[in-house]
């Protein structure tokens, strides 16, 4: 794929999270590696929200952190997506937002349980970084979340947001997607005394492929890009 096409797929990989509940002013930010590059990423900036980025606001970053292009400002937690991508190289980009269902969860310590469909894509496990509830801003905190990350593939940060990883920018996102909606379902049962009934382990991984499925997840992907429309250009 060009560098113009996974671009694109980077804004429209922010404005879907945005789509759903998952901005949160200007915070939140989304990487993909450059193609061919694999030792930098494209990044979404600072100082815009998720819903605003164009193709043209994307900017550079290497595996230290540092800009290396673009116009505006890179997110002071970059450190998350390039230990992260370090750490993995399978992983091809990383998302790191701060939705409110998946915060509020987390702060309950509980274990996330497979109510729904969403919660059986982490049956494998969720891990849960608790070393600070503050931002990412160094290399060596950067290293902890990726430790705990593991061979995880979405995790919670604890009192701050969550961080999913995949092989490809579509299948981070509906992690993204998945894991907040996983968690709002479990906490409409807290008021109730918690989930009395939950996915049986064996049913849970059945579940976990099928939705992971490429096609289902690039036909997911797909219908959000079309709710969006065509991206505007700049004149």
């Amino acid at each position: 794929m060009n560098i113009d096409k996974v671009k694109e797929k980077l804004v429209y990989a922010c404005r879907i999270l945005a789509l759903e509940g998952q901005g949160d002013h200007i915070w939140g930010h989304v990487t993909v590696r450059v193609p061919g590059r694999p030792e930098l990423l494209f990044m979404k900036p600072a100082t815009i929200g998720l819903e605003e980025i164009g193709p043209d606001d994307v900017i550079t970053v290497n595996l230290d952190g540092e800009k290396v292009e673009g116009r505006l400002p890179r997110h002071i937690e970059v450190f998350i997506h390039t230990e992260v991508m370090r750490a993995r190289p399978d992983v091809t980009a990383v998302v790191h937002t701060h939705p409110p269902h998946a915060v509020a969860f987390g702060a309950l310590g509980r274990p996330l349980l497979p109510v729904g469909h969403d919660g059986a894509i982490f049956c494998d496990g969720l891990p849960v970084f608790s070393e600070t509830t503050d931002l990412i801003t160094d290399g060596a905190r950067g290293e902890a979340v990726a430790r705990t990350l593991g061979r995880h593939d979405g995790m919670l940060m604890r009192n701050h947001g969550i961080v999913t990883a995949a092989d490809n920018i579509e299948e981070a996102v509906m992690k993204a997607l998945f894991l907040e909606r996983a968690c709002k379902t479990q906490l409409l049962c807290e008021p109730c005394g918690g989930p009395r009934h939950v996915t049986p382990p064996d049913e849970a991984k059945v579940k976990q492929q099928r939705l992971l499925h490429e096609s289902q997840v690039g036909a997911a992907f797909r219908y959000f890009v079309r709710r969006i429309g065509p991206l505007a250009r700049e004149p």
